[in-house]
């Protein structure tokens, strides 16, 4: 089961629609939803460092679990809702301190 501030590794297609690559994606959704439904509520997480509105910069020191190849940015208006079946692997998970920024970033955002 997955809880919230994970970050996981699911198949995104390409644009074209004609083949699909590992994209990492961070769990908004709390445990108690994500065991009662087929699905999950996550957000995009990008190496594109560029500094972007709604998003928070992650590196390894803000993951109690798990590493980051590198320093990412996650993307509370890139939305996703993923059927848990799909997920490829978990990747680790932000401490709650980086949780509460993603969480800021997208309440600024509604």
């Amino acid at each position: 089961m997955f809880n919230q501030g994970d970050i996981l590794i699911v198949p995104f297609p390409f644009s074209d629609l004609t083949s699909v690559r590992q994209r990492p994606v961070l769990v908004l959704s709390k445990k108690e939803y994500n065991e009662k439904c087929e699905d999950i509520v996550t957000c995009g997480i990008t190496s594109n460092l560029k500094d972007s509105k709604y998003s928070v910069l992650i590196d390894n020191p803000d993951l109690i679990e798990g590493n980051i190849p590198v320093k990412s940015r996650i993307k509370t208006d890139r939305l996703f809702t993923l059927e848990q079946s799909i997920i490829i692997k978990k990747m680790g998970m932000v401490n709650k301190g980086t949780f509460s920024k993603v969480r800021k970033e997208f309440i600024n955002l509604i």
